[in-house]
């Protein structure tokens, strides 16, 4: 605690606390005292020594155990900062409702205890009610935040679609190992290409420990490359470390699939199985490899293609034709191939100001 004055007020509350929760436990056994024995009687003193005697105790207890459960309160309130700083608005905002939800739903049935009559048994039950229906709607509300934004987002007749290019949200990106490993995303997350928050959970980088730590010298060395590339990633705050664990689910892939579920996130991976997978459960991948082909240029030089040539080039005897994906290629000895289909042999490739111009010689047998 940063101040002795809280400190002293919170143990101070905590003692009256076990002091009301000694007196309760007295009050219920009274209660089902009466219940069993209905004709006994209760000598006098026995009430006033009770309940002095279990407020003492519930006080000492808890006077004993302040100091553990302030620093144990401290760390928890901590964490809790911690993990609402992380969490996006929407699933914030989910798991509040579900919250209320739960509380509501808990308040519905308290009424039904209420036939039961006042006592210190149906108090006890009404808090037991309220605490475990709002925690249950808290963690629905977390973990289904996707789904129970959808919903709403289909109820108020407002398109997914047109709110993102409203408001320009990005989901949140996730890296599994295996893009860590390739090594490849520190060079495309530096470019700035990707938007959102690019995070790596607690447990891909446990995996990616017990790689740098295999007996294997290849698998260490890649362990080791890619912790390399998440310091570096953190130092320029590329990157975010997520703690967030269930706890429930070992398998790490499993994990990261359902943690960007839960948050309508994208999972950055060159697994091609957990891709499969991801599109199975719906979750949203990115593969590195097939973002790399996609990007890999159409034509290289000894590559063969067949185009049209269209018209003449600037330079005696040059034919002039283009590719699928708009690339100039110059063709040597084709100007009276115009309007014919002809294979190619690609010699040489620039790029200038107005795109990627190839140049290239006919081949021997070229006319289809």
């Amino acid at each position: 605690m940063k101040s002795k004055g809280l400190e002293r007020l919170l143990r101070l509350l905590l003692v009256l606390l076990g002091i009301g929760i000694g007196l309760a436990l007295f009050q219920v056994g009274i209660e089902w005292y009466n219940l069993a024995y209905k004709d006994a009687g209760i000598p006098a003193w026995i009430p006033g020594a009770g309940y002095t005697g279990m407020g003492i105790l519930g006080g000492l207890v808890f006077l004993l155990l302040s100091g553990r459960i302030l620093r144990r309160f401290t760390m928890l309130s901590g964490e809790m900062q911690r993990s609402l700083d992380r969490m996006p608005l929407n699933q914030l905002m989910s798991a509040v409702i579900g919250l209320i939800l739960g509380l509501i739903v808990a308040a519905l049935l308290r009424n039904v205890l209420a036939f039961m009559g006042n006592s210190m048994v149906t108090m006890m039950l009404s808090l037991i009610l309220y605490v475990t229906l709002g925690a249950l709607g808290y963690t629905i509300g977390k973990r289904r935040s996707r789904e129970f934004m959808m919903t709403l987002t289909r109820l108020s007749g407002v398109r997914e679609k047109r709110k993102t290019v409203r408001h320009g949200y990005a989901s949140r990106k996730f890296l599994d190992t295996s893009v860590l490993v390739d090594g490849r995303i520190g060079a495309l997350l530096r470019t700035g290409a990707l938007e959102g928050e690019i995070a790596v959970p607690q447990y891909v980088i446990h995996e990616i420990q017990t790689l740098a730590d295999s007996s294997d010298d290849a698998t260490r060395e890649k362990g080791k490359r890619a912790l390399d590339l998440l310091q570096q990633l953190r130092e320029e705050n590329l990157i975010t470390v997520d703690d967030t664990d269930d706890g429930i689910v070992q398998d790490v892939d499993v994990k990261l699939m359902r943690a960007a579920r839960d948050c309508g996130g994208t999972v950055l991976t060159t697994d091609a199985i957990l891709q499969k997978a991801a599109a199975v459960s719906g979750v949203r991948t990115v593969n590195i490899h097939s973002l790399a082909d996609a990007l890999r240029p159409a034509v290289a030089e000894g590559m063969t293609v067949t185009l049209q040539v269209t018209r003449a080039g600037k330079e005696p005897g040059q034919g002039v034709g283009h590719l699928p994906d708009g690339t100039m290629v110059v063709v040597e000895n084709a100007k009276d191939r115009i309007g014919e289909e002809v294979e190619v042999t690609v010699t040489a490739v620039r790029q200038t100001s107005g795109g990627r111009m190839a140049f290239a010689r006919a081949n021997e047998q070229n006319a289809l």
